[in-house]
């Protein structure tokens, strides 16, 4: 049974951690892998769906979330790992969720296998497209992304504009993502296409 996170968010505002939630319990992954816990309000979502999908494969295995953050190495807003891990226990949901310490663009380098991949890390055009083309093997081999973002709205939040990031939303139709829900900040996924 999905609840919602009480811990702050972007994507609190609009309850779209159970849009989060349903998509994890439709895909029932063995491995999610996560960029950009913050305060940990994704995290949360996508461990209920890993405890609500029980065991999926054979060996009895639950699948399992490894959530990377850079915590207090970024120099911006950055959340503590002790205190997801301790919401994570708080809800019994400690044994889906593994935090780790990692740069995203590092783990592009030599990424791991997923099932599906959700990137939240300040998201813009120039990081989804590296994403994209980094992990096209991976989609085509039937990774899923789900991605923070999206949305003309949220390519036109004042950072990206002072900071003149490159919008997502013009690599919609480049590398045909869809927009799982459209209310700030937007949710996108980038599937193989059928």
């Amino acid at each position: 049974m999905y609840i919602e996170p009480t811990v702050e968010s972007s994507y609190r505002k609009n309850n779209l951690g159970k849009v989060i939630y349903d998509k994890i319990v439709e895909l029932k992954p063995l491995k999610v892998v996560e960029f950009g816990i913050l305060h940990g309000y994704s995290t949360l979502c996508i461990a209920q769906a890993l405890r609500d999908n029980g065991y999926i494969n054979s060996a009895d295995q639950n699948g399992h979330l490894i959530s990377y953050d850079l915590f207090s190495v970024y120099p911006y807003k950055h959340g503590v790992k002790a205190e997801v891990e301790k919401l994570l226990g708080e809800a019994g949901l400690f044994r889906f969720a593994t935090l780790k310490q990692e740069d995203f663009y590092e783990w592009l380098d030599r990424p791991e296998e997923f099932d599906v991949l959700h990137i939240d890390v300040s998201n813009n055009g120039d990081i989804i497209e590296r994403a994209y083309n980094t992990l096209k093997p991976f989609i085509d081999n039937g990774s899923v992304i789900i991605f923070e973002g999206g949305t003309k709205e949220r390519d036109n939040v004042k950072w990206m504009i002072d900071y003149n990031k490159a919008p997502m939303f013009p690599l919609k139709n480049v590398i045909n993502y869809k927009i799982l829900d459209d209310r700030f900040p937007g949710i996108s996924i980038i599937e193989r296409e059928k």
